[in-house]
């Protein structure tokens, strides 16, 4: 198919892929494109923004526009790539008559990637955050050169306008937050602009896991030749504009799977229905579960034997909810969420309802062959996203919390299959000075590996409507570990 040539523009957030998806578009044979020319609109673009731009249209016919068709008049198909075009794609469409490449990245990925840049390289991301920062001696001494006065880059991002939502905290924000409204805000002026403008004339391209075959899709899609789909994958692989390319140091902020849960609500406080509109999101409840999670469980076929190790080595832990069970003959169902092959609990609870949760289909099928108690049933579910279909006397689980990818998602999920009870024990440990959940994901085992906070828990509970909370350290037996953490609430009628 012959594409028309018309001049392009790659626009996105900063941080989001556009350096990588500019160096592979300016390969081709028949056009190229540029690597933020300048004036880019620095300032212009802030004050568009906050409505102090006389007239718009003149600012881009004595820059962007003459400059576009300067390089359309040499024969070869003209980009330029910039991350502050948001307010103006309207009107470059009516000048230029060009199409758009949208780019977009996971907010949380784009906020940790700030961090990075700003502790590491520049120092200068919202100079007015009352944080200094981690800064390295690079960033005290980019930041030192660079007076405030002069920085247009950070000039350029937006800020909260007065009577908006965030304009009254805003000097009081963390860093994080104020990037995180920065993904949010700069997102959505490219969304409405893109709107108003033909959808045969632009495309949009998820950055966050984007694979070579997509990207030429995006190159025959601006009419673009010569790109070959080998050194994309070899560009793509080489992490362009990264720490370790500009640097070569790696990452050092912390990712999003190792965020504590006071970091993920102040995040999705501000980002969440960006995160949502975009798509990044496709269940609220699932919105930290990352695409492999559970992955290593699924596949993993441990075995009577060490499902029958792993109940052993914590007896004492399991033998103090069966006999709180068995004493209270008002608990007549139970499900067990994290059942694994159910040791332990198909015979104490034998004459008791009794639904095994689990999210490999090993362990499920496993137990539909081999436990025959017509009072019990078996089923792979994931619990924090899939409802059950009717509720239990008791939810319990024991030692998943720990590796679930959300502490309280899944607490709530226990009180929302519960019309009694729930408990739960935490096996890595009684975290007390914690009052935030500390989530540490293994990229091995594909989970979560999770030091759970009692405070956090009881906030989480409370604000659910549950009463008798009992949130306290139980003794294990365990030299390694000597206390784990055990959770026992009424769920509200």
């Amino acid at each position: 198919m012959t594409v028309p040539p018309k001049p392009f523009f790659v626009v996105s957030c900063a941080r989001s892929g556009s350096t990588s998806l500019t160096r592979i578009l300016d390969l081709a044979s028949n056009g190229g494109c540029a690597l933020e020319p300048a004036p880019n609109l620095n300032r212009e673009t802030r004050d568009m923004m906050d409505g102090r731009l006389v007239d718009p249209d003149a600012v881009l016919r004595s820059t962007v526009v003459p400059r576009a068709r300067e390089g359309m008049a040499e024969g070869r198909i003209y980009g330029e790539k910039n991350v502050t075009y948001g307010p103006f794609l309207d009107r470059l469409y009516r000048e230029l008559d060009c199409r758009f490449v949208f780019l977009r990245r996971d907010g949380r990925d784009v906020v940790r990637s700030l961090m990075d840049w700003h502790e590491r390289m520049f120092g200068s991301i919202y100079r007015e955050c009352h944080e200094m920062g981690n800064l390295s001696e690079r960033a005290l001494a980019a930041a030192a050169k660079l007076p405030g006065h002069l920085d247009t880059s950070d000039y350029s991002r937006p800020r909260p306008l007065a009577g908006e939502p965030l304009a009254a905290e805003w000097e009081h924000l963390s860093r994080e937050e104020m990037c995180a409204y920065y993904w949010s805000r700069s997102n959505r002026e490219y969304r409405a602009q893109l709107a108003r403008i033909p959808a045969s004339d632009w495309i949009e391209l998820d950055y966050t896991n984007v694979d070579s075959d997509r990207i030429l899709e995006v190159v025959e899609f601006l009419g673009l030749e010569g790109v070959e789909g080998s050194a994309v994958r070899e560009s793509l692989e080489s992490r362009v504009n990264s720490l370790g390319d500009r640097i070569g140091e790696s990452n050092k902020y912390p990712a999003w799977t190792h965020w504590d849960s006071g970091m993920r609500d102040r995040f999705w406080r501000i980002a969440g229905p960006a995160m949502t509109e975009l798509g990044f999101v496709a269940e609220p409840a699932a919105e930290w579960r990352p695409a492999e999670y559970g992955q290593w469980w699924i596949d993993h076929e441990g075995g009577i034997d060490w499902y029958e190790w792993m109940f052993e080595s914590r007896e004492r832990v399991h033998r103090d909810l069966i006999d709180w069970v068995s004493a209270d003959d008002s608990i007549r169902s139970i499900v067990d969420f994290g059942c694994g092959l159910e040791v332990g609990y198909c015979d104490a609870f034998a004459e008791r309802r009794y639904v095994g949760i689990d999210l490999s289909p090993n362990n499920v099928e496993w137990c539909r062959q081999n436990r025959d108690n017509p009072l019990h049933d078996h089923r792979c579910v994931d619990f924090v996203t899939q409802d059950l279909g009717e509720r239990f006397d008791l939810v319990t689980s024991s030692g998943t919390i720990d590796n679930s990818y959300d502490v309280d998602e899944s607490l709530r999920a226990m009180v929302r299959a519960s019309r009694g009870w729930i408990h739960a024990t935490c096996y890595r440990g009684w975290f007390p000075e914690l009052d935030e959940h500390r989530y540490t994901y293994e990229s091995e085992h594909q989970c979560f590996y999770n030091d759970v906070s009692p405070s956090r828990m009881r906030r989480t509970l409370e604000a659910v409507g549950c009463t008798e909370i009992s949130i306290e350290p139980i003794p294990t037996g365990n030299e390694a570990i000597p206390q784990e953490t055990r959770v026992r609430a009424r769920v509200p009628a």
